[in-house]
């Protein structure tokens, strides 16, 4: 028996502080922009857009589809993807003389199929940050639950008779079995049929957050949701409150490498680990102040890569994740 697949509820959009907000041509063309610039972050933009052009311009845009679970790595691949998709179907816009602004109407970006794998026990903060998403990037989304290997099955069922040729995926290098793939693979025999595209493979967790926080680029510049050009995208808040890598409830936490000291009050002598000052964020630091990235999965019951000695002290003070509990 498939799992059941069905629609997110819009409802979530209702909280956004800019209800209109939507990817925009502004939006597109700071990507663009930023994709000429000979920085770590420019180049790793250039290349990943490259790779998504090789998928659109193999499979055609109408034959592609995302994989998005409103985590930090298809939070950015979501982005580049609507940047791609407008400069393959308006080029001119993007040419050194396109005017800034036009009295024309302005590129529209089409629905972008996009399957939502939900795992058991999703974070209520996540499921409203994947519906918001679908409004600001215009998603025709499709919740599945069940395993990745059923869901997309079943994805792909759905889609007939015209199902995708390639899904874009946001797994990079230091990912579970990333490690030996290519940027366009096939899937594995067993597995459904169709060319897995890697845009972001060869990112490193810190390159992620640069994107993710770049003050050129921006979510709605110019459009009716009246947000200011560059000052960064959005992401799930629990990255906020010190969540490095997000799955179930049933097994993810803070990672304990960001859990904030206690700040002392001068005026009264007390501190946070007497109750009497609360961290703003409930007594973590934000996911981008992680500085060892072998630790990023450290809040997760099961970590796969090598740890700093200095990590691996302070995670033995972490029994959550070492119980399997």
């Amino acid at each position: 028996m498939s799992p059941p697949a069905h629609h997110l509820p819009a409802a979530a959009a209702l909280a956004s502080s800019h209800p209109h907000r939507r990817f925009s041509l502004a939006d597109a063309r700071a990507v663009h922009n930023l994709a000429l610039s000979p920085s770590r972050l420019g180049q790793n933009t250039a290349q990943a857009l490259a790779i998504i052009d090789q998928a659109i311009n193999q499979f055609g845009v109408d034959s592609i589809a995302l994989s998005f679970n409103g985590g930090k790595d298809c939070t950015v691949l979501v982005h580049l993807l609507a940047t791609a998709i407008l400069r393959h179907l308006y080029p001119a816009a993007f040419a050194d003389n396109s005017p800034a602004s036009s009295s024309s109407a302005p590129p529209a970006l089409p629905p972008i199929p996009t399957v939502y794998v939900r795992c058991p026990a999703p974070f209520p903060q996540v499921e409203a940050f994947v519906a918001l998403s679908t409004t600001w990037y215009h998603l025709a989304l499709v919740a599945i639950d069940g395993s990745m290997r059923t869901a997309l099955q079943t994805y792909l069922d759905q889609r007939q008779p015209h199902p995708p040729q390639a899904i874009l995926v946001g797994t990079r290098r230091n990912d579970p079995h990333g490690a030996l793939l290519e940027p366009l693979q096939h899937t594995d025999k067993g597995w459904p049929d169709f060319v897995r595209v890697h845009p972001v493979l060869d990112w490193s967790y810190a390159d992620i957050w640069a994107f993710l926080r770049s003050d050129d680029l921006s979510l709605g510049a110019g459009g009716a949701g009246e947000v200011e050009q560059g000052g960064g995208l959005e992401w799930c808040e629990l990255y906020d409150y010190g969540y490095t890598s997000l799955g179930s409830t049933h097994n993810t936490f803070p990672n304990p490498l960001l859990r904030a000291p206690p700040t002392a009050d001068t005026s009264t002598g007390s501190s946070e680990a007497d109750g009497a000052l609360p961290h703003p964020l409930g007594g973590w630091r934000p996911a981008w102040e992680l500085e060892d990235e072998g630790a990023e999965r450290a809040g997760r019951c099961v970590s796969s890569l090598p740890l700093s000695a200095e990590s691996e002290a302070l995670l033995a003070q972490a029994p959550h994740c070492r119980s399997g509990t």
